[in-house]
């Protein structure tokens, strides 16, 4: 399909959600859906176009304000020291045996 019919064919659906946001979380969770699909599409085939860009402009905006309110966990430093480093020295610990010792002779 050319740019211009694809523009065509979705522009009406575009201009909605620009100047009337959905309200509720269903309606807004499927305009995203489809801005996504339409951005993957105008990415696959006419990257670098105005297109592109607008729809991910848009599609950002939105992804914002869907998660603008998120709550984060209170204790997440603690779950980072706690949990994830350990965990990721333990995963990767050849590696940086290997790097230490290379310093340790350089140095």
């Amino acid at each position: 399909m050319r740019e211009a019919l694809f523009i065509r064919k979705n522009k009406d659906r575009w201009l909605k959600n620009e100047t009337e946001p959905p309200t509720s979380p269903d309606e807004m969770a499927s305009a995203f859906t489809q801005t996504v699909d339409d951005l993957a599409y105008a990415k696959t085939f006419y990257a670098g176009s105005k297109t592109a860009n607008y729809l991910n402009k848009q599609a950002a905006k939105m992804y914002l304000d869907i998660y603008r309110n998120r709550k984060e966990e209170s204790s997440r430093l603690k779950t980072f020291w706690k949990y994830e480093l350990p965990l990721t020295i333990q995963k990767h610990h050849k590696t940086l045996l290997f790097s230490f010792i290379v310093f340790a002779i350089f140095f």
